[in-house]
């Protein structure tokens, strides 16, 4: 089944080369030079003594991982549910929904992985300061774990959504809860203490953090970072008995 969703997103991109070829290309240089450029004006030096455009950096590429992702959940998975448009005879072949969710999911975490990847390179030539071989190495893996979540998250949405307007609005708080949420450009010790806390232990800033504690201090948390891998397996689970009820098949 992943391998003919895959087949079907090639054919996608295929039609729509130049648009994606512009997304991949113009989403980095975008963020780059109006978050990183206008914040590292603002504090040039993050609260633990890292150049801000190098402590940004793992945050601008989860933006991009975030943009992409809800581009193809959108498409995939809502619009094509709620125009009634191939969504359906999908869900009739012998597989589980769960197997179905976790086909969705992977197919937009593979291909929002390519626009990471160039993502990177990038916004390599961007940054002034010179870039660790473990930013190439490490972020990666990390954005993977991040997008399982978030994509289990944009699934839900969708699968309880019944309109347009209630999804859009929904993922624009979503994304402005990211934005400024989730520790990605501005710091938990600016936020008030409780607040920071309490904002610290969401799964997905977790992802962040325990990237950025690897890269800038060599510390390892397997009990951190297990957080978000349990949650988006057992959110996977969830997706798939909501989208067995909402088809009632």
């Amino acid at each position: 089944m992943i391998k003919a969703l895959l087949l079907r997103r090639y054919w996608l991109l295929k039609h729509r080369f130049i648009s994606t070829i512009s997304f991949i290309i113009l989403f980095p240089i975008i963020f780059h030079f109006s978050i990183t450029k206008v914040m590292e004006n603002i504090l040039p030096v993050s609260s633990i003594n890292v150049a801000y455009e190098i402590w940004v950096f793992p945050a601008i590429i989860f933006f991009i991982a975030s943009s992409s992702t809800f581009a193809i959940i959108y498409r995939d998975f809502f619009d094509l549910r709620i125009h009634k448009i191939s969504f359906l005879p999908i869900t009739l072949a012998p597989f589980s929904k769960t197997h179905l969710i976790i086909g969705f999911i992977i197919t937009s975490i593979i291909e929002s992985f390519m626009y990471v990847i160039i993502a990177m390179i990038i916004l390599s030539i961007l940054i002034v300061e010179p870039l660790s071989w473990k930013i190439f190495l490490i972020t990666p893996i990390f954005t993977f774990i991040y997008t399982f979540l978030l994509a289990n998250i944009i699934v839900t949405f969708s699968i309880i959504s019944e309109r347009i307007f209630t999804f859009l609005s929904v993922s624009i708080f979503l994304f402005f809860f990211i934005v400024f949420g989730n520790g990605f450009i501005i710091s938990f010790d600016l936020f008030p203490q409780k607040i920071g806390l309490i904002l610290s232990y969401n799964p997905l800033s977790i992802t962040l953090s325990e990237l950025r504690n690897i890269l800038f201090f060599n510390i390892i948390n397997w009990e951190l970072i297990s957080i978000p891998i349990f949650v988006s397996l057992f959110w996977t689970w969830l997706n798939g008995t909501l989208l067995k009820r909402k088809l009632k098949q």
